[in-house]
């Protein structure tokens, strides 16, 4: 492959967006939208949980279904779930937006203590709104308080939502009401948690009407609480459908994006490069969803990314080749590789810039994308979890696999525990902490705090009880590993 040609290739990679967030106020355009098969039934109206880690895609694809342009390309690609004439509204997001409600709105109607009582009758008001909307767009325009006040009688309400539901299916229409970011509606473990029961509860009970449904996206950890006490949380639970993405899909998501180069030099670089390897770009966009070899077969990745990278990453196979190496070392604890992650990689791969004409990429810029990866990851975990880099911090320069005794000393000479208990509980800037904290010291804070990173995938415990960490975080967290890559001191 000529230079000029690695030249452009490289330009469309680092220019490639990595570093968008579907959370917020931010929404997924259709050139952004890449359909791996195993997403589709997250996107299923009768799917009422997905469960994912931060990054694998939950906000992104309920931004995908809040919006008629972007739904419409999901239900192309994924025509079997039932997608068109599905009408959709957000209940909760985590910020202002048309006819969500917000964490305000939640603490003026849902007194503290009456999560489970009055928080049941909240989010039934949250989904009736949004039903009368359907038939009439003014309903949205109608406070939550002014429903819950017209509907005191649950009897009344239920009666409600069947009139509703037999309206919307006469219609032909299905309402899709859709939850997202549900950590952000408070800072207090047990209202956090109550909260999260009463909308399970609700959502549990639509499931005897025909055209009102619910959609929960939910990390993890918190479908896991042990403080969900809904008597139907193993039958939801157990009908999750789990975000992941694996190594084809990763790479598919990858020359997606290249094929939707705005660079218009790297996309026909790209594309003349692939055409050479026997996996021509199809020009009609649907067919390249459904049929192009390099969304869907890993040989043929590989192919490619021999011709971008070369095929190993030192002179032999001994370190691994360079098509497999990136997944492997972008895994967290759990093994979920995310897609911003890995796209974070091969943007920063190609800044590094490249000293081999017949190469877009050099192994020595693959492990400098995992490095600013690395840090990426963990600024956007620590969105999420604002405790993370308070317990990252202090394990600066040890060696892991460690002892957990070598991490609780490292925390102790800190004060780590004290210091992320008193922060989280500050009225103005506090946050959701990594469990609940007792009023006074327990001596097993330490062991909750690894048990907290182990279950966000930060920790794994090693077969002989050494607590090991994988390169994702271990990078930013400028920890070491035998043999593993070393972190940049300037971090």
């Amino acid at each position: 492959m000529s230079s000029s040609r690695n030249d452009d290739i490289r330009a469309a990679l680092a220019t490639m967006p990595s570093d968008h967030d579907a959370a917020g106020e931010y929404r997924p355009t259709v050139e952004q939208i890449f359909t791996p098969e195993q997403h589709a039934n997250a996107l299923d109206p009768n799917t009422p949980v997905v469960v994912g880690s931060r990054g694998t895609g939950k906000s992104f694809w309920a931004g995908v279904l809040e919006q008629e342009a972007t739904r419409d390309v999901a239900s192309i690609a994924y025509p079997n779930i039932g997608l068109s004439g599905l009408v959709v509204r957000s209940g909760y997001t985590g910020f202002a937006s048309e006819g969500a409600v917000t964490a305000k709105v939640i603490d003026a109607r849902v007194p503290q203590g009456k999560e489970r009582d009055v928080g049941t009758d909240f989010w039934q008001a949250v989904i009736i709104r949004a039903a009368r909307s359907v038939l009439d767009p003014s309903a949205l325009d109608e406070s939550i308080r002014d429903v819950m006040q017209s509907l005191t009688d649950p009897e009344e309400a239920a009666m409600e939502l069947r009139r509703l539901d037999r309206k919307i299916a006469a219609a032909q229409k299905t309402l899709l009401v859709t939850f997202d970011a549900i950590d952000t509606w408070s800072n207090d473990w047990r209202r956090s948690s109550a909260l999260t029961d009463a909308l399970f509860e609700v959502v549990w009970s639509l499931r005897a009407l025909s055209a009102v449904k619910a959609k929960v996206f939910i990390r993890p950890e918190q479908l896991n609480d042990e403080a969900l006490k809904f008597v139907e949380m193993p039958k939801l639970r157990s009908g999750r459908v789990q975000l992941e993405w694996s190594l084809v899909d990763l790479y598919g998501l990858l020359y997606w994006r290249l094929s939707e180069s705005i660079q218009e030099n790297g996309e026909a670089a790209f594309a003349q490069l692939v055409e050479e390897e026997g996996a021509r770009i199809p020009m009609d966009p649907v067919a390249r969803r459904r049929d192009w070899s390099l969304l869907l077969d890993r040989r043929a990745q590989e192919r490619v990314m021999t011709r971008l990278a070369g095929p190993f990453m030192g002179k032999s196979n001994k370190k691994g080749k360079t098509y497999e190496w990136p997944y492997k070392h972008l895994a967290d604890a759990k093994g979920e590789v995310t897609p911003r992650s890995f796209i974070k990689l091969f943007v920063e791969a190609a800044k590094f810039g490249s000293d081999r004409a017949d190469l877009a990429l050099t192994v020595e810029g693959i492990r400098h994308g995992l490095r600013e990866a690395s840090k990426v990851r963990v600024d956007q975990l620590v969105v999420e979890y604002k405790w993370v880099k308070r317990a990252l911090a202090p394990l600066a320069g040890l060696t892991v696999p460690c002892e957990a005794s070598q991490i609780y000393r490292r925390w102790a000479d800190s004060n780590t525990l004290n210091v992320i208990r008193r922060v989280s509980s500050d009225p103005e800037s506090g946050f959701l902490p990594p469990f609940p904290f007792v009023v006074k010291s327990e001596a097993d804070e330490d062991q909750r705090l690894v048990q907290a990173m182990e279950r966000i995938g930060v920790f794994s415990y090693r077969s002989d009880g050494r607590v090991d960490m994988p390169d994702l975080f271990r990078v930013a967290a400028r920890m070491l590993k035998k043999g593993g890559v070393a972190p940049n001191v300037s971090m």
